[in-house]
């Protein structure tokens, strides 16, 4: 419009009026929804049912129990995490925060066979919690250090050589106990 008035130097009308108009309005709404949005999570899709439970000689999932010795390999992405911000950019105008459910961890299993649960996360560091079991999976050979390293948050340089010396003294501590 501001072409055509500008350089062309045609006159403004009726439908440059509202069609101007209407871009505004619909501009509005956009930035109106999107505050309305900004302190509401997304819903939860799926229902919960049970609890993933993380001990040195097993893990719980629900109501199946996994002893150590039958898994051959973990894999856990936990990425997210409920109120962490999503969807603040790309023209999304749904709820801003995250219900922290697109985490998963995969099991495989001595019998070639593996299985896939979805799990909910409160925090950004509630592995924290759970750091010991995962050194331990890792001293047995379930789990690789990058992943356990990426689990627990370990990003910089820094905290994975620190990282590294505490599994090493765990595992002396884990030696010195079985000699």
């Amino acid at each position: 419009m501001l072409f055509k008035q500008k350089v062309l130097n045609i006159e403004e009308n009726l439908i440059d009026k509202v069609f101007m108009w209407l871009v505004l309005s619909t501009f509005m709404f956009g930035v109106i929804l999107k505050f309305y949005n900004i302190g509401r999570y997304e819903p939860i899709r799926g229902k919960f049912e049970g609890y993933l439970i993380f001990e040195k000689e097993k893990i719980t999932v629900c109501e199946e129990i996994y002893p150590i010795e039958k898994i051959r390999t973990i894999k856990i992405s936990n990425d997210d995490y409920s109120g962490k911000l999503v969807n603040t950019s790309k023209g999304n105008l749904g709820p801003a925060l995250s219900n922290g459910t697109r985490n998963f961890i995969v099991i495989f299993f001595e019998s070639g066979e593996s299985k896939r649960y979805q799990f909910e996360q409160i925090n950004g560091n509630d592995f924290q919690k759970v750091r010991q079991e995962l050194i331990s999976y890792y001293l047995n050979g379930k789990i690789e250090f990058d992943e356990v390293a990426n689990v627990l948050g370990e990003k910089s340089r820094s905290e994975v050589a620190e990282f590294k010396t505490e599994i090493e003294k765990e595992r002396t501590t884990a030696n010195s106990r079985l000699a």
